[in-house]
């Protein structure tokens, strides 16, 4: 075991690429954060039904289930790498129309009244949570699942399956 260098790990060090092992931690983290909330909601079903906005003609109750649904199906897929793009796919499209909502009815200002005592959750803008996983989503998208996947285990059984191989599937 040879002595740590900056040099080394900034110079000789640089052309190693964990892209992915990059994906796997993107996708993992990405499907973690995104659960919790699923999980939350379920817990509090009764608490978030009340205030949740009704979308596309259908009762908050309905789009809680639908939310809950998506943010817990949909995380674990993307965890185990899963029909990735497409586990990847749903959510930004759910998180774009909530974005849509958070913004368009303002409903920062409905949630949190400056003068309760949970005013300091009013410096929350709730409009950035969905921003951030509509980056993390899209993110995903287009660098894919990586060799960390189930995707990539189906790919290897299929490409073996028809005498394919890795680098020339012609």
């Amino acid at each position: 075991m040879g002595k740590f260098s900056w040099r080394k790990l900034f110079i000789a060090e640089a052309y190693r690429s964990f892209s992915n092992l990059s994906r796997f931690f993107m996708r993992a983290f990405t499907g973690i954060m995104f659960l919790q909330f699923g999980i939350r909601q379920m817990a509090n079903f009764d608490y978030f039904a009340v205030s949740f906005p009704s979308v596309f003609g259908m009762s908050s109750e309905a789009v809680l289930t639908t939310m809950i649904t998506v943010e817990i199906v949909f995380s674990i897929m993307l965890i185990f790498g899963f029909l990735t793009r497409f586990a990847a796919l749903v959510p930004a499209i759910v998180m774009a129309v909530a974005e849509y909502h958070i913004v368009a009815n303002g409903f920062n200002e409905r949630l949190f009244d400056p003068a309760s005592e949970v005013s300091l959750l009013y410096s929350l803008q709730l409009g950035y949570v969905p921003m951030l996983f509509i980056g993390m989503f899209v993110y995903i998208i287009l660098a894919g699942p990586g060799k960390v996947s189930v995707d990539y285990l189906l790919s290897l059984y299929f490409m073996n399956k028809d005498n394919l191989n890795e680098l020339n599937f012609n």
